[in-house]
């Protein structure tokens, strides 16, 4: 079982925790990842782009020069594909983009992501802390003390908690997020994820049976 050092808001060390084998010592299944994001990814689009067609652009219906005897080439109406300011041939049109991930795979794919952190060293943990009110350079020392500040950073809470997201807005690449509501998507676009001490329990509460 792993185990990783947990450190205080200076970023001195004041014990270590075992990491679940469950959660962080499986074999990581790729493909569940790569489906999991992917269906993310492909959800977050709107699926909304229009382009009007031919019979949708208001433009003269009549025809715009004689057939024969110009010389040019015979056109029908200005709304045509070909003309400037006319309709657009095969264009986006508003559809549905949504795709579903079965439970177990979107399951697999978090544990997988969580697995393949840790023998980068990219799993940290520090003891349980909250703030009166927000508190950035908090924030920014710990990073540095972690020796992390200058990569994207995943900051998981037990809770929802507004005083640490303000801390963290004006940091760069710090994001925050209720281990309840972290994805796939978010453990992979991290460079480093740190836990607090109880949103480590959470995360085994709620992922870790086997």
């Amino acid at each position: 079982m792993a185990s990783v050092d947990v450190t205080d808001l200076r970023g001195e060390v004041v014990g270590s925790v075992d990491l679940p084998e469950t959660i962080f010592a499986i074999e990581p299944s790729h493909h569940a990842i790569y489906h999991t994001v992917k269906s993310y990814l492909t959800n977050q689009r709107q699926g909304n782009a229009h382009s009007k067609t031919r019979a949708e652009v208001r433009r003269s219906k009549r025809k715009m020069y004689r057939q024969k005897g110009t010389g040019r080439a015979r056109a029908g109406t200005a709304s045509s594909p070909i003309r400037v300011g006319g309709g657009v041939a095969h264009g986006p049109r508003p559809r549905e983009l949504s795709e579903r991930v079965p439970r177990k795979v979107r399951r697999l794919a978090l544990k997988s992501a969580f697995s393949l952190k840790v023998p980068d060293g990219a799993i940290k943990v520090v003891e349980d802390f909250t703030f009166d009110a927000p508190r950035t350079k908090r924030v920014a020392d710990l990073t540095r003390a972690m020796e992390i500040d200058d990569r994207k950073v995943l900051l998981l809470t037990p809770e929802a908690a507004p005083n640490i997201l303000k801390s963290c807005r004006n940091l760069s690449g710090v994001h925050v997020l209720p281990v309840a509501q972290v994805s796939t998507y978010d453990v992979v676009n991290a460079d480093a994820v740190v836990f607090t001490t109880e949103s480590l329990g959470r995360l085994k509460d709620i992922w870790g049976s086997a």
